[in-house]
């Protein structure tokens, strides 16, 4: 017959089995889960702002999906003054110029490109054109933003689709960001739609 103190020392040792048997699953329980479908893939999200809505834009998608991020720069700078960088954008636009850029790290081992810039008279700028006739990005999935002052996306999803037709282009979300941006939360709600990050 066992003693009770032998009696007391198997109870103990049944209750931290049962303990031990419950923390196995705990690593996988606190997980990241937030991001399944970005888990375990390189991402970077690349932006072109002038008045700095879209970078702040930028900064919370890549705060909700991690990776890398990188500012898109013009060699020559676009002018300080609001009317001087709108007088620039539009000749810009009307000779189809493409205005070179400052060099960003390669692509090449992304998954997930994450691209977003201001809408400059119902477009995407000039830049962005220079940026996609740049890179290939067949194959990798493609995340698109932009901030506008009443324009929505203008044309700009619509380009994209037609300049990079073999990648995967997912829905894109177009933040209001005259004088700053004053809708952040739809940046999570949006990436919660497209499944970058988990729904709860």
């Amino acid at each position: 017959m066992l003693s009770d103190s032998r009696r007391m020392f198997l109870l103990c040792l049944g209750c931290l089995g049962a303990l031990g048997a419950v923390s196995i699953k705990n690593p996988a329980q606190a997980a990241d889960v937030r991001s399944p479908k970005a888990h375990d893939r390189r991402i970077i999200t690349i932006y072109f702002s002038w008045a700095g809505s879209c970078r702040d834009v930028a900064r919370e998608v890549q705060r909700l999906i991690g990776g890398d991020l990188v500012r898109l720069e013009t060699v020559e700078p676009y002018p300080a003054k609001y009317e001087d960088t709108v007088s620039r954008s539009k000749a810009e636009s009307k000779a189809n110029l493409r205005p070179a850029l400052k060099p960003i790290p390669d692509l090449s081992g992304y998954d997930i490109v994450c691209i977003g810039h201001p809408i400059w008279s119902g477009s995407m700028p000039m830049a962005l054109y220079s940026f996609f006739d740049s890179h290939d990005l067949s194959g990798k999935t493609l995340v698109h933003f932009n901030t506008h002052g009443g324009s929505g996306q203008g044309d700009s999803h619509r380009e994209i689709a037609r300049l990079e037709p073999k990648a995967k282009l997912l829905e894109g979300l177009a933040v209001y960001g005259w004088g700053g941006v004053r809708d952040m939360p739809s940046v999570e709600q949006w990436l919660k739609r497209i499944g970058l990050i988990e729904a709860k």
